[in-house]
């Protein structure tokens, strides 16, 4: 039962969607790299954190400055040297030397200095508790802040990365007439194709992971039955073409990771379906 046609074209599809999903997936990662995505939107999580004033002088300081290449903003910051260079830009701005020869009462003396209007002196405030070892524990626990921040940051991230994917996988369904529903009547009617792109398939669910298929992944696409080779302009042809894009749309916005977990799960169950054929004893 397993060796049925339907599992087939099932798993040419789920094919089908991971390499048109690993397209999106690179186009978006091209596009976030010339636009600086991750850098711009680092920098304004930090300065949503800290101010603009405070920002700047986080991004010019030394530790953070040398981790800029070819002019451009770095991509990521640990949280950790966050926390030790706006302590850092702190101390030097109130003249109480390097922040981490100060004792406790250095430090809250130093969170006083800051202007009342400024929303950070009353976050800093709240982490403040009685201890010799304040500096530190202020130091760790500003860096357990900037977790949580740039958590959100991550967040903006993902959904502007989902919302593009969604733009690419529109935009590239449409010029290469990727519809599902003629890719499913192409797999069901043609043997040939079906059982090559299945084995295709089969092969390619072996990979220990995802990016070992993204090499040859535009090579996979030429094997695919879309284009706009020929084309009816009947009302059924216009709809199930339309309907196609749709359905093609939406599976490609789900992502290639999905996708290839579940083409692992399916070749899995053709395989399972395979028995091996030995000669009857004479």
């Amino acid at each position: 039962m397993f060796d049925h046609p339907i599992i087939d074209v099932g798993l040419g599809m789920i094919f089908f969607y991971v390499v048109l999903s690993l397209v999106a997936s690179s186009v978006q990662e091209w596009i976030s790299s010339l636009l600086s995505t991750r850098s711009k939107n680092l920098q304004q999580g930090v300065q949503n954190l800290l101010g603009n004033e405070y920002a700047k002088k986080v991004y010019e300081h030394p530790l953070i400055d040398r981790l800029s290449k070819d002019k451009k903003l770095p991509s990521y910051i640990s949280t950790e040297t966050l926390s030790s260079v706006l302590l850092e830009v702190i101390a030097k701005e109130q003249d109480s030397g390097p922040y981490q020869t100060l004792g406790e009462n250095d430090v809250k003396d130093l969170i006083e200095k800051i202007d009342d209007d400024h929303p950070l002196k009353e976050i800093l405030k709240t982490m403040v508790s009685n201890g010799s070892d304040l500096a530190t524990e202020l130091k760790q626990r500003l860096a357990g802040w900037f977790d949580e921040g740039m958590s959100r940051v991550g967040g903006w991230y993902a959904r502007q990365v989902k919302y593009r994917i969604f733009i690419i996988a529109c935009i590239f369904t449409i010029v290469l007439n990727a519809s599902s529903v003629h890719m499913v009547e192409e797999l069901w009617q043609n043997d040939a194709l079906r059982i090559q792109i299945a084995s295709h398939a089969q092969k390619s669910a072996q990979a220990s992971e995802i990016m070992e298929l993204e090499d040859g992944i535009f090579e996979s696409l030429e094997t695919f039955p879309i284009g706009w080779r020929s084309f009816s302009l009947s009302f059924s042809e216009i709809f199930k073409t339309v309907l196609g894009w749709i359905i093609t749309i939406a599976a490609v916005s789900l992502g290639a990771p999905f996708w290839f977990d579940l083409l692992g799960k399916v070749a899995n169950l053709r395989g399972s379906g395979k028995q091996v054929q030995t000669p009857n004893s004479q």
